[in-house]
């Protein structure tokens, strides 16, 4: 990364990158490297990939950011763009994101990468741009109109298209990280996703929703959560932003401890990790976790969910929010038994029909080839019985 110093920031922000070829720039990058342009807390941005034409130009006046991507023919092996975003999130919808085509046509990624109505603070976006656009190449908007100094940073990710054999007809993946996190389409179109609102069932798999809109977790949340028959085994599913990488989320069923909610690793090099104020290492943007309810911990009748924030002690104390909290419960199967017989055996054969199938060879259905002898083999003597006494 190249650091410009804070005198000259606010000269390249007036001049709009309009003269960025008047600073060294860094050392051109290769084909699947990422661009990472940071606006807080200093100006930065990294090697130039190929697939980029020139600088970004950040317009401070106009609140906007643009980019100029390449056509697809000029990187081997890209065919996919993926753009990360990280920003204040103020609860007013967020930042913008379009595609203008090299002939000047505007299309509009996201009317809002952030939250409506409820500011969560750091936020983080990702955003899969649509190959149709990318294919001939274009560029890049980003603006945050009246809220430019919300923006921290702005990162373009290369992907290639590769073959996925999805199981069940649920899911819809369409992008994988470094780390092998599954995306599926809902989360990265641009669209604010939907609120997992209601209980589902899928056989003997019931996903019982305990809070999809976003919750303000202070000190702990509660539920009771009502079971009717025999539990196997549950699953809490959550998704929390705010959480400092060093925090636990517990879990206490019916008063008892029953662990950590779990969260999956992530890349050290994450466009979403950035550096809070006190020089630590924060996850921006929603993550999602789980945790395993044995089923020893729940009975039928009202059980209580308890989650609990336990903070590190050398964190900042960020607000911490949870959505989508839902508890899936498998419940055991019933088993299936044949119909009882009656006490008298059925006849085989009632006014010409079969009761049941007949296998016999005398059966028309099933044609009987007459057997032939087999022809008399006679061998001749080789060679070494010829010699035999």
């Amino acid at each position: 990364m190249v650091r410009i110093p804070a005198t000259a920031l606010a000269l390249l922000l007036a001049l709009a990158f309009s003269s960025a070829r008047a600073f060294a720039l860094p050392s051109f990058a290769g084909t699947y490297d990422p661009l990472v342009l940071a606006l807080k807390p200093a100006l930065q941005i990294s090697a130039l990939p190929p697939w980029v034409r020139d600088m970004p130009r950040v317009d401070p006046g106009a609140s906007l950011v643009e980019l100029e991507i390449l056509p697809s023919w000029r990187a081997a092996g890209v065919d996919f763009f993926a753009v990360t975003v990280v920003f204040h999130d103020n609860g007013d919808g967020g930042p913008a994101l379009e595609w203008r085509s090299a002939e000047g046509v505007v299309s509009t990624i996201s009317y809002g990468l952030g939250e409506i109505g409820k500011p969560v603070g750091l936020n983080s976006r990702t955003v899969l741009l649509p190959q149709v656009l990318t294919r001939d190449g274009g560029m890049v908007i980003l603006s945050y109109y009246g809220k430019f100094e919300s923006l921290l940073s702005l990162a373009v990710r290369p992907a290639r298209e590769d073959g996925m054999a999805v199981l069940g007809a649920r899911r819809f993946p369409i992008l994988v990280d470094g780390e092998l996190q599954v995306f599926e389409d809902s989360e990265v179109n641009g669209n604010r996703p939907v609120p997992l609102a209601g209980d589902v069932r899928n056989g003997s798999i019931v996903e019982a929703e305990l809070a999809a809109q976003t919750e303000h977790l202070e000190d702990s949340i509660g539920f009771i959560v009502p079971i009717e028959g025999k539990i196997e085994g549950g699953m809490l599913r959550l998704e929390a932003l705010g959480l400092d990488p060093e925090a636990r989320l517990e879990m206490w069923v019916n008063d008892h401890p029953v662990g950590s909610v779990n969260f999956p690793g992530f890349q050290l090099d994450d466009p979403s990790l950035v550096t809070d104020w006190n020089g630590n290492l924060v996850m921006a943007g929603w993550r999602k976790g789980s945790m395993f309810v044995s089923a020893r911990h729940l009975f039928e009748g009202d059980n209580s969910i308890v989650i609990r924030l336990a903070r590190s002690p050398v964190e900042t104390g960020r607000d911490v929010f949870l959505r989508n909290t839902g508890l899936h419960l498998r419940f055991a199967s019933t088993p299936w038994t044949p119909p009882a017989e009656s006490a008298g055996e059925l006849p085989s054969e009632v006014d010409g029909v079969r009761s049941g199938p007949d296998f016999s060879l005398t059966d028309p259905a099933i044609p009987v080839v007459d057997e032939e002898p087999l022809p008399e083999v006679v061998t001749s003597p080789g060679p070494q019985d010829a010699a035999a006494p």
